[in-house]
């Protein structure tokens, strides 16, 4: 609602804009493709996977084990006395809730995270989006649209404005 409200303005202030003001250079970049597809993205990325796919397999696997006890107390309550069914389901509802909890920690971590890599992100790239519309005399750069002509698309400028920063830090 906040970004329909903003492009309305910015439609109703181009319209009063004078004739030869209409004649200013607009580009459009993609932001989340460029996240998504720049080395610094892939990257972050990676190092997340690096930081949680430990611990991610870990709830995954206990999960897995609660599967199993969960299953194994339905093929064998009528085998046990009430008190054993009791003391198992006990154990399974400690042991969901226990499960619960780490998971809402894990998807918590795993978030902040994520948004902290994709915030820097977000900065390197404005940078880079910054210095090459002044190079390529750029007037006007847009990130949020509903619709933009690829002739004004300069995502993949950016993109190898990007990978050529990578290769000089010393990427792959």
């Amino acid at each position: 609602m906040k970004s329909t409200f903003r492009l309305v303005i910015f439609c109703i202030g181009m319209l009063a804009l004078p004739a030869q003001l209409m004649a200013q250079t607009i580009a459009y970049v993609d932001a989340r493709r460029l996240i998504d597809e720049s080395p610094q993205g892939r990257v972050e990325m990676q190092k997340l996977e690096e930081e949680f796919g430990v611990r991610r397999q870990d709830l995954q696997r206990r999960m897995d084990e609660y599967i199993a006890k969960e299953e194994d107390l339905k093929k064998n309550s009528l085998l046990m006395t009430s008190e054993e069914v009791d003391e198992k389901l006990q154990e399974l509802t400690d042991l969901q809730r226990f499960l619960r909890r780490e998971q809402e920690l894990y998807n918590d971590d795993y978030s902040r995270s994520r948004n902290q890599g994709i915030v820097r992100l977000e900065e390197m790239i404005s940078q880079v989006i910054f210095k090459v519309a002044r190079e390529q005399e750029i007037d006007l750069v847009l990130q949020q649209v509903v619709y933009a002509s690829s002739s004004i698309d300069f995502t993949d400028m950016i993109l190898k404005e990007l990978e050529r920063m990578f290769r000089e830090e010393g990427g792959s």
